[in-house]
Formats: C-alpha cells, structure tokens, sequence
C-alpha cells in the first residue's frame, strides 16, 4: 500500500449470530480511508459479487491439459468517485447502485465510506471451498490514482441458500433390502433390510437407521456402513469427482445361522458442507451405504441419498413413520417397510418459484435500492483540500 494511504479497511455489519447471509438480505457497512497527505483518486468503488469457479489439470508436460468453467451469478458495485468520463455509462454484467458521490480529491485524515447493497432474490448456491472449485460472495473496494498502483481490499461473506418450499420428499423414510446366495466357499443365503428416518437432515443431527439381519449362509458376516461425500465439478464436456468419507464404521460379527437387529446412529459434523444441486458447475452429494463384509465374495449392499441441509432449516422425522423403539430384548420391528423415495438425488428447490442461476448469469439488477440508514455518519464528501487550514488539524471523520 502506497505511504500516503495509512489505512484502506472493509467492515460490514453482521445481521445474525451465525454472521451469515442469504438471498435478499441487506449488506450494510463502510469502508475506513485514511490519508497522510493530500491524494486525488481516478475512481472509488465497493463491489459485491457472487460467483462459482473450477479449475483443475490432467496429465503432464505436453499433454497436460487444463480444464476450467465459472459462473457470475451477480455483480453490484456502488462508486463514492467516479472517474467524469465514465459517469453515466452502463458497465456489463454490473447492477451501479446509487449512493452519495464525493469529489476527487481527499484530504488528509481519516473518512468513512457508507455502503448498502442488497442480495439478489436468487436461488444461488451457498458458499463452499472443495477440492477443484469454489463458490464465494466477496465484498471488494478499490482505490485507483493517477499514476499509481491501484489500492484495495477484500472480505468474504458466508452465503447460506434459502430453502423457502415445504421439501416434503426429504421427510420421508427410506427402505431397502438385499438378498445373496452363496455358491462358491459356502452354502446358504443371507439377507438384509435397511431402513432410515427420513432423507434430509442438518448439520450437526444424528442419522438414524435400522438394519435386519438374517444370516442362514454358512459363513459368518461383519456390518459395516458408510456416509460419503462426493464432490463433481464440470467443466463443458469434463468432469472431475473427489470423494471424501464423513463416516466409515464396522459393527458386531453376524454369526452363521444367526438373526442381528441393528441401530446405527451417525452423527453429523455441526460445520458439514451443505448439499449443492443448484450450481451448473459444481455438485456436492451424500450416500449412505449399509453393506455385509462377505469374505472372498460380493458384498451385498444397500445405498441411500442424503440431503444436508443448513442448521437453521429444519428437517424433523417424517410423522407418517413409525421407527424402531430404542434397544431392548424381545421386541419386535415393525413389518412393514416404507417404500423407497424416487430419484437417486431428488431436487431441492422448486424450480416454479425461483429460476435456475445460469439462466440470468451477470445482472441481477436491484428494484428497491436501499437508502443509506441513518446510522451511517459519511464523510463530508472528501472535498478539495482548503491550503488555508491549519495543517495541524487533519480532517476527521466517522
């Protein structure tokens, strides 16, 4: 930073505990400049963006390829100086808010700034940093000078998704079952019946899920389940997955000829990433699979979609579903089975209410600009240094 800028600082409001943010919310805040000496400014903005970016490479040397795709889901910039041959000119992909304007030339001292944006009413998905791509709501000011490189600042928002519809396809329970028949190094058959609460849950819940075993093999079996993370990104035609394990457990030996009830309880880490099926280029997804560990053989298994939602939308047990009562001796399961939900990765949003993001990729514009609140005190307008004030009385404003 330049010796005539003491400080270029970004600040905004928290509207929460959790400091989070979601679609249509109002990001207020200022930013601090302070100047030792007298600066004339080509232009000042504060910026707020919203995108999603991968990239990744396959191969080497000659071969080697890199693949990348992005998505601009909003751009909104609001000028306190804007350079005279560029007033009034549209800037693509860009949504100008209005806001109180100040003359090029700042005075020593220290001035602060006032902005006020809102978040586009879009079905954006959340903020996330995975293993070849990103998805980051960034605050942004930059300063730029004749003749000098150009200042500036940045600070991240945390963006939560919105999920305003009822969802009633994530409560819902969810069943399977499977059968193997040994032929080779063994004889018999072994089956089992894997049933959930629901398939949405949040961050930070316990999944829970029921299993019966009937092994009438002549081999004995070991339970094991797994939940799973799979992370897709698409760059055009391209596609790279990463997977990563959130739980990975065995249980009790199953004994030959012997019959298990089991209750698996997972729980889930308070900061999980969030399911995303609202990003053209990036996919985050969960599989839950329940399978018997069969030596020297296939193992049967039984694999279900999770959904992870965000902590503060709730997702409680489906009331239609009767689970199994905690674990005593001598008590039955419940017979029947619910049947299983459709769809390997059901879709989260209705897509009737909001619009699909890439179809409107740039501008978003705001109808309702937000009116500075009285609460912001601005500078007064960083006007042009008067050289008959004291030089011992630096301009302070708050």
């Amino acid at each position: 930073m330049s010796r005539s800028i003491k400080e270029l600082s970004l600040q905004y409001n928290s509207i929460n505990e959790s400091n989070t943010f979601t679609s249509g919310d109002i990001v207020e805040g200022r930013v601090v400049l302070e100047v030792t000496k007298e600066i004339k400014a080509d232009s000042f903005f504060v910026k707020l963006t919203g995108d999603a970016d991968v990239r990744w490479t396959e191969g080497s040397g000659d071969d080697e390829t890199t693949y990348s795709d992005h998505e601009r889901y909003f751009k909104l910039k609001q000028y306190f100086i804007q350079e005279n041959s560029k007033k009034g000119i549209s800037e693509k992909n860009t949504t100008l808010l209005d806001g109180e304007t100040y003359g090029p030339v700042i005075r020593p001292g220290s001035h602060v700034f006032p902005f006020t944006f809102q978040l586009p009413q879009q079905n954006m998905p959340p903020s996330f940093k995975g293993f070849h791509g990103w998805v980051k709501y960034v605050l942004t000011v930059k300063l730029s000078r004749p003749w000098k490189s150009t200042s500036s600042t940045c600070t991240e928002l945390n963006f939560v998704q919105r999920n305003d519809g009822t969802n009633d396809h994530l409560l819902q329970p969810q069943s399977g079952t499977q059968d193997k028949k040994m032929k080779l190094f063994g004889s018999g058959k072994m089956s089992m019946a894997v049933t959930t609460e629901k398939t949405g849950y949040v961050q930070g819940e316990t999944i829970r899920v029921f299993v019966d075993i009937d092994n009438s093999s002549s081999r004995d079996i070991k339970l094991k389940y797994s939940l799973k993370q799979q992370q897709t990104f698409i760059a055009g035609r391209s596609t790279n997955r990463g997977h990563k394990d959130i739980v990975k457990e065995t249980r009790d030996r199953i004994p030959s000829g012997e019959k298990s009830k089991f209750i698996l309880d997972m729980i889930l880490p308070p900061d999980l990433t969030v399911t995303i099926e609202n990003c053209r280029i990036i996919k985050v997804q969960y599989e839950l699979k329940v399978y018997l560990d069969v030596s020297f053989a296939s193992d049967p298994e039984v694999k279900f979609p999770v959904v992870i939602l965000p902590f503060e939308q709730q997702c409680p047990p489906w009331q239609g579903f009767q689970p199994y009562p905690p674990p005593q001796p001598n008590l039955p399961y419940p017979g029947e089975q619910p049947p299983p939900p459709a769809g390997l990765y059901p879709n989260l949003y209705d897509p009737s209410v909001l619009p699909y993001p890439g179809a409107a990729a740039g501008v978003y514009p705001n109808p309702n600009p937000i009116p500075i609140q009285s609460g912001f005190h601005p500078a007064p307008s960083a006007p042009i240094y008067d050289p008959n004030q004291s030089k011992s009385s630096p301009d302070v404003s708050y």
